[in-house]
């Protein structure tokens, strides 16, 4: 038995076989803290992907069969929205364990976005995770898989696990098109960390988002470090030193997430809203904002104000062809209606 987990969760959990703690303890601990934490929601009911066309894999890990809910590992598939222009959905599957992540499927996050940023047509990819198996709640993700951390047994073994989590999400940072987080349930530690790596994020309202870490000995790290940007210092502090956990609603009102729906229908169209308008916007208009506004979280106003000043000259690199282009259909339309 981990008495250390149950000392630090300051919960008694259920005994398990050999000593191991499940996956799903993750949720477990929210759920066991739930009396005490009114922000906390009960996870709401599952959302289809909404994706009918055919699949183009461009990466998947290693995975075995779990019946009729799918295979472990990282899905791709893309489609084309218009005439140059292409939409991916990236999907975690791990449908029997809260679609939780472990080191094997942060790799195939890393392969999976270096490979679609090599698509000069990609406007969009939207993160998502998959159907959980019948009888489980919906789930984003879940968590990092704490059998795997349990095995950590030095300072090595700990940084190279947590590097992992990192390179994750900064694979999906780079992605030289908006990442939108499509998140329906839980959304716990890790989970939180990759969504907060997204450039745009919309939840349903019944999900539920908590960094639980402290709760089992271990610190909030690497991603949790652009949380003060999104939500403030404060209510970080509250995330990470109270393990707190916020429902749907109250993540959109502290800034969590950008848009909040009431289930998974409504956050289909939401998420095809979004990758409709980005169509529509410049390709390199938007691939150049995005590299901007990577460059303004880490700098000081006048240094981003200064990097803004070079964007805008790189925009008419080539003489300004796409936003000549874009700009002529409204000078024209000013003629027509003068």
């Amino acid at each position: 038995m981990l008495t250390h987990l149950r000392k630090a969760a300051g919960i008694l959990l259920a005994r398990r076989p050999r000593g191991l703690v499940q996956a799903a303890s993750w949720p477990r601990l929210i759920n066991i803290h739930r009396s005490a934490l009114p922000l906390s929601a009960v996870a709401g009911p599952i959302a289809s992907l909404g994706q009918n066309s055919a699949s183009v894999p461009c990466v998947r890990t290693r995975s075995k069969r779990l019946g009729h809910t799918g295979k472990v590992g990282v899905h791709v598939e893309i489609k084309e929205h218009s005439p140059g222009c292409k939409v991916a959905t990236l999907t975690i599957s791990n449908p029997a364990k809260l679609n939780i992540v472990n080191t094997s499927i942060l790799k195939s996050i890393v392969t999976a976005s270096q490979q679609l940023s090599h698509h000069d047509d990609l406007r969009a990819v939207v993160l998502t995770g998959g159907p959980t198996t019948p009888g489980k709640a919906p789930s984003f993700i879940g968590g990092m898989d704490i059998t795997e951390m349990h095995q950590l047994s030095s300072p090595n073994e700990a940084r190279a696990l947590i590097t992992h989590v990192h390179a994750a999400c900064q694979a999906l940072r780079n992605v030289p098109v908006p990442v939108i987080a499509r998140v329906n349930g839980y959304t716990l530690g890790a989970g939180l960390e990759i969504m907060a790596s997204c450039d745009l994020r919309i939840c349903t309202a019944n999900s539920t988002f908590a960094m639980p870490e402290v709760a089992i000995g271990i610190p909030s790290v690497v991603e949790a470090a652009l949380l003060p940007g999104l939500i403030g210092m404060g209510r970080t502090r509250r995330l990470l030193y109270l393990a707190e956990s916020l429902d749907g609603r109250t993540a959109e009102r502290w800034g969590l997430v950008e848009k909040v729906v009431e289930d998974g229908a409504e956050l289909d169209a939401a998420v095809s809203e979004w990758t409709e308008r980005l169509c529509r916007m410049g390709a390199l208009a938007i691939r150049n904002q995005k590299r901007l506004m990577l460059k303004w979280e880490n700098r000081s106003v006048e240094d981003g104000i200064e990097a803004g000043v070079g964007a805008f000259a790189d925009a008419f690199a080539d003489g300004g062809v796409e936003p000549r282009t874009l700009m002529r259909r409204f000078v024209d339309r000013d003629r027509k209606s003068s």
